[in-house]
């Protein structure tokens, strides 16, 4: 089950052009493209006529045109015209979702479109800043998104599946604190060594200094972390957002915004640090969370009642303001209150 009357991250901004883009959220098909006069669309990716991908359509003007009988759509869903020239039948239209481009990302509402309320949108603005060269990248997880979740708010596994970093982060001071439903955590080693991707980057960084990593989750997926490195003859500073859209019940999509902060116009510097990271995840984090969601099953992984351990502080108490949300949406007084403000 999944919060539908929230903000999920569709994709990077720059990905919504005049070329359809065809995804999958929440189980449901979605197009997304931009008119010929710039206008965002999201709609149903199926044709009411014999649901072929509107994906592999084409953008004409405002509208869009089904690659397979020319069955053409405006932004609203409606269909403006069919190959016979006959006026379009009443169920020739097409669900439309909320779509709003902010912090260089792009927000659908899966929900309710009367509730959709684009000041709900977590401030990601961090992620825009002018300190940094910001590289975006994408992901593709055969997992539970809650599960990529979890990856990023235990960091502990750091120094176990990642050999490179190798940091002891899970004997960190740690931090914990809830503000509505937003989860912060902070994770502090006084007296650290650099990670050697710090050191790559920064070469005068001192042997031994102070790492901090600062966490913040917000509802229904969305992670913004920094990891920060301070030593008497140098800094080091990485700040990152991480956007977990489901895909299905078991598969994800993993967005991924990060800031090279040590020499913005170093665009060499930029393309490594790029590249390091999404190998990271790729060859490392993935494989772990596919490994886990094929033992899982089908079934939450809180049903398989874990152990817990301290480090989970984090993503237990993120599971645990999600699972209210959802139960909150799906209460029969939620369902009453939310199709009097549909009316």
């Amino acid at each position: 089950m999944y919060l539908r009357n929230c903000w999920y991250v569709a994709g990077h901004a720059e990905e919504a052009t005049v070329k359809p883009l065809g995804r999958i959220f929440l189980d449901e098909p979605v197009v997304i493209f931009r008119t010929e006069t710039g206008t965002l669309v999201a709609m149903d990716d199926r044709c009411p006529h014999r649901l072929a991908p509107l994906h592999k359509g084409t953008v004409c003007g405002e509208q869009i045109r089904c690659p397979y009988h020319g069955l053409r759509f405006s932004p609203a869903g409606m269909c403006s015209a069919t190959p016979s020239g006959d006026r379009p039948p009443a169920r020739a239209r097409l669900k439309t979702y909320p779509l709003v481009e902010r912090h260089e990302m792009l927000w659908i509402w899966m929900g309710e479109a009367s509730l959709a309320d684009a000041s709900l949108i977590p401030d990601f603005s961090r992620l825009t800043e002018d300190d940094a060269d910001w590289l975006s990248g994408y992901l593709y997880v055969r997992g539970n998104y809650q599960l990529a979740v979890d990856n990023l708010l235990d960091l502990s596994h750091i120094e176990f599946l990642h050999p490179m970093l190798a940091s002891p982060i899970a004997r960190a001071h740690s931090q914990l604190e809830q503000e509505g439903d937003t989860v912060h955590f902070t994770s502090t080693l006084p007296d650290d060594k650099p990670l050697a991707l710090a050191l790559t980057m920064n070469p005068r960084l001192a042997p031994h200094g102070k790492t901090v990593m600062r966490e913040r989750w917000e509802v229904p997926s969305l992670v913004f972390l920094s990891v920060e490195y301070y030593s008497a003859t140098g800094d080091w500073y990485i700040p990152s957002g991480h956007f977990l859209t489901p895909e299905t019940a078991t598969t994800t999509h993993y967005f991924l915004r990060s800031g090279q902060t040590v020499d913005k116009y170093n665009a060499q510097m930029t393309e490594a640090f790029k590249s390091g990271s999404l190998h990271i995840f790729a060859t490392e984090d993935i494989p772990m969370i596919e490994a886990q969601q094929k033992n899982i099953g089908a079934i939450d992984l809180m049903d398989h009642h874990p152990a817990i351990l301290r480090t989970d502080a984090a993503a237990v108490r993120a599971r645990r303001v999600l699972s209210r949300r959802i139960k909150e949406e799906n209460s029969p007084v939620y369902t009453a209150v939310e199709a009097q403000q549909g009316q």
